[in-house]
């Protein structure tokens, strides 16, 4: 690389003096180096800003999204489970209920906070709707208190309203929390391809300028133009395996991190669905075949036809530890033994036992309808928990990574530029 710019430079150089040509050579190494520097500054400056947004900002947007759709898909199961018990539903059920609705409050205030444009009119949708879905809500459980039938009416208006406007507008503002998370995460690991290259330009050009100037005064070594290559190199080793090493931790947040956070989110949001149309099934009373149709598809999405497939047998697959496979190894045993005894209750129900279903569905205790989905659930959140906490974990190993170096570039930008000049200028001064 050097002995082509030694040529072109002794070729370009026969028409001007020696200084003049000094002039040049130094002038364009300044340049060349600030340039260097700069883009380097720029790309660590950048990548940690990247960083911090996802540790700060994205990140948090995506907890903050799961939470929200998560409290009002639990809401509406919630709902329909404690409409069962006729008159005054259990304590513990209304209770679930209130802290569903809660939750979700406080999820959708805080993302009104950082929503961009598009966010922030389905967030919009969700303030105006959810107040309709509680008053909805209530009205049913007065006439069931009654013992009126209209209250059956209200609810699956509710559960409408429900389904077909909170939670798509929920789900879409839970999409775009982790598509921004993604993106964020691809452009933070990409490689430095333009700091390498002006980097080595660099590198190689401090040489032809040692070669020419060793050539035209017939010293070996010039200790400027020395120390400017020692600082151009320890500048492109240190940019380099920083940012690539703060690539190589994102990588990692994102592949056992991010990537495992979307499928775990939507096998919650699958086991979710599938709980709200268990309870409206019976609600239904006898007309709620097309939720049951519903419930049967999505637990074969979540588990698998025989229950060794689905959402969490790929997830489980993908579990980057052994605690992380345990834990959604646990949510699937949760998950078949839900399936078996949701069987039984279909069993009462089309055989005309409407009571004693209704009696086996909103039975509590660990092993009951509402203990297993709870564990599964609790399960599938664990899980969450972990992978985003490992999301957050490894932005930081990232932005650590980059400690230092945006100082540590300008101060050896500034000492090429320096050395340049006093290698250069002593050679200038013999012409004088």
């Amino acid at each position: 690389m050097g002995v082509p710019a030694v040529r072109f430079v002794r070729r370009f150089g026969r028409g001007i003096t020696t200084p003049d040509l000094y002039r040049l050579v130094a002038t364009g190494l300044v340049l060349l180096g600030l340039i260097a520097g700069i883009v380097a500054v720029a790309t660590a400056q950048h990548r940690s800003a990247l960083l911090r947004d996802i540790v700060a900002v994205n990140g948090p947007l995506s907890v903050g999204a799961q939470e929200l759709y998560r409290s009002l898909s639990d809401a509406d199961a919630t709902a329909s489970n404690a409409f069962l018990a006729n008159g005054a539903e259990p304590a513990a059920l209304r209770q679930r209920y209130l802290d569903d609705i809660a939750r979700a409050t406080k999820a959708l205030t805080v993302a009104l906070g950082e929503a961009d444009e598009g966010d922030a009119a389905r967030l919009g949708v969700l303030a105006d709707q959810l107040p309709v879905y509680t008053g909805l809500v209530e009205t049913a459980r007065s006439y069931n208190r009654l013992g009126v039938p209209l209250g059956a009416a209200y609810l699956r208006e509710a559960s409408g309203l429900m389904r077909e406007t909170l939670l798509p507008a929920a789900d879409e503002v839970l999409s775009n929390a982790q598509q921004r998370l993604i993106a964020g995460q691809r452009e933070a690991a990409g490689f430095p391809w333009a700091v390498l290259l002006l980097g080595l330009v660099t590198v190689g050009s401090l040489l032809a300028a040692q070669m020419l100037v060793a050539r035209r005064s017939n010293r070996v070594f010039n200790r400027g133009l020395l120390a400017a290559s020692l600082a151009a190199l320890i500048s492109l080793a240190w940019s380099t395996t920083a940012v690539g090493l703060s690539a190589r931790q994102v990588e990692i947040g994102h592949r056992n991190g991010s990537a495992l956070v979307s499928l775990l989110a939507d096998a919650r949001r699958a086991a979710l669905q599938a709980h709200a149309d268990e309870g409206l099934t019976l609600v239904a009373r006898g007309s709620g075949a097309a939720f049951e149709k519903e419930f049967g598809a999505v637990l074969t999405e979540l588990i698998g036809a025989d229950g060794r497939g689905g959402m969490l047998a790929e997830a489980s697959a993908r579990a980057p530890s052994a605690a992380d496979r345990a834990v959604i190894e646990e949510a699937r045993g949760q998950a078949g033994r839900w399936r078996e005894l949701h069987g039984q209750v279909r069993e009462l129900d089309d055989s005309g036992d409407y009571l004693g279903a209704v009696k086996l569905a909103t039975a509590t205790g660990p092993e009951s309808l509402s203990g297993l989905f709870g564990k599964l659930d609790a399960a599938i959140s664990t899980a969450l928990d972990q992978t985003n906490q490992r999301v957050h974990r490894q932005a930081n190993h990232a932005d650590n990574a980059l400690g230092g170096l945006a100082l540590a570039l300008v101060l050896l930008t500034a000492g090429l530029m320096t050395a340049v000049i006093v290698g250069i200028r002593p050679r200038i001064g013999e012409y004088r």
